[in-house]
């Protein structure tokens, strides 16, 4: 089987085998050609572990964003829809018509298309509070000052408004930095997983072609492949199980039409060296 198959989780597995000091280090290094790779490995499998703990934190970051965003934007709605109601209401129950004027003039400076915002995405969200923001006047702030609401008066509920709108402005432009990390040819940490699990195959060739040209004795060549042929067996069935479901449902094998081909054609899936 190809080495390519294996997990990041294999892939620590097999070579914390082989540096571990009470397991198969002292093989290896007893080894004249095998021994010099020992720092290569060790590189490879800290490359491994490191890569994925960044895409961890990455995609940590990622839903406590997301998750921000919702309590957020349940606070942006509410305040939104709170600040339009009471300016109707106000308007309605003035006896002044020109009282009840001035709540609508203020009501559409804010809301110049209603509430139809409110079920835009956050980032038009965060838009809408910057205009809104904007088109509103210091006569229009002393008045909203001037109506009282549970726990304050309406501008204070309007500022909560635009502050929720500006923190999801904020939150989205870092999800949309997060994600951009994440897409194929950037310098991100899945590219980084990529290219560490690269490098560990590289390096895991060697050792393979460096103990084939050793010519070590039986238990030492037996001791040192078994974490491979362990973890490799269990990619095979794992490979072997997505072949079944695919032409159980009538699809094609995944490696048919060669871009899956097995590296290593005519020999049995012990350890190869792809």
């Amino acid at each position: 089987m190809a080495l390519k198959d294996l997990s990041p989780r294999q892939m620590v597995q097999i070579t914390a085998a082989w540096l571990d000091p009470e397991r198969e280090r002292p093989r290896l290094a007893s080894l004249k050609r095998c021994a010099p790779l020992i720092d290569d490995i060790e590189a490879a499998h800290d490359g491994v572990l490191k890569s994925h703990r960044r895409q961890k934190k990455a995609n940590d970051e990622l839903t406590d964003i997301q998750q921000r965003q919702v309590a957020i934007d349940q606070v942006h709605d509410r305040k939104a829809r709170g600040a339009h109601a009471v300016l109707t209401g106000f308007a309605d129950l003035a006896d002044d018509p020109e009282d009840a004027a001035i709540y609508l003039e203020i009501r559409d400076q804010l809301f110049t298309d209603g509430l139809r915002f409110i079920s835009a995405s956050y980032s038009d969200e965060a838009g809408e509070v910057k205009l809104a923001r904007d088109r509103l006047t210091p006569e229009s702030k002393a008045a909203l000052k001037a109506l009282p609401t549970p726990g304050g008066n309406l501008l204070k509920a309007v500022q909560a408004w635009f502050a929720a709108g500006d923190e999801l402005g904020k939150l989205d432009a870092q999800r949309v930095h997060l994600e951009a990390q994440d897409r194929p040819g950037t310098t991100d940490s899945r590219g980084g997983q990529l290219r560490a699990r690269n490098r560990w195959i590289k390096v895991v060739r060697s050792v393979l072609q460096m103990l084939e040209l050793e010519g070590a004795d039986a238990e030492t060549t037996r001791r040192l492949l078994a974490p491979l042929q362990r973890e490799a067996a269990k990619a095979e069935r794992r490979r072997s199980s997505g072949k079944d479901e695919a032409e159980a449902e009538g699809g094609a094998p995944p490696d048919a039409g060669g871009s899956g081909k097995p590296a290593i054609d005519g020999e049995a899936p012990e350890i190869g060296v792809d």
